[in-house]
């Protein structure tokens, strides 16, 4: 799975977000706000990914626990999905 091609993420003073272009602006208008680890994540998510894919690079980069990564990455991917920007 990737994220529906056409995003652009960018740092504005503190704040990260993902602004749509090209066919993901067909599908989405507005832009995304994004944390720390959902930055992360959808960076990765750039390129195919997969559930086990996504949270041992969270392990990798992030001091916590394999069932907290994947509670993240699965709410994460649910909220993605909801907006349809989930290619799988």
């Amino acid at each position: 799975m990737h994220i529906l091609n056409g995003f652009h993420v960018r740092q504005i003073l503190d704040e990260v977000i993902a602004v749509p272009s090209g066919e993901a602006g067909k599908v989405f208008s507005g832009i995304i706000s994004l944390n720390e680890i959902g930055r992360f994540l959808f960076e990765a998510l750039q390129t195919e990914q997969t559930v086990d894919t996504l949270v041992s690079t969270i392990l990798e980069e992030y001091d916590t626990d394999p069932e907290t990564a994947r509670a993240d990455v699965t709410e994460f991917l649910e909220q993605l999905r909801s907006a349809g920007l989930l290619v799988e």
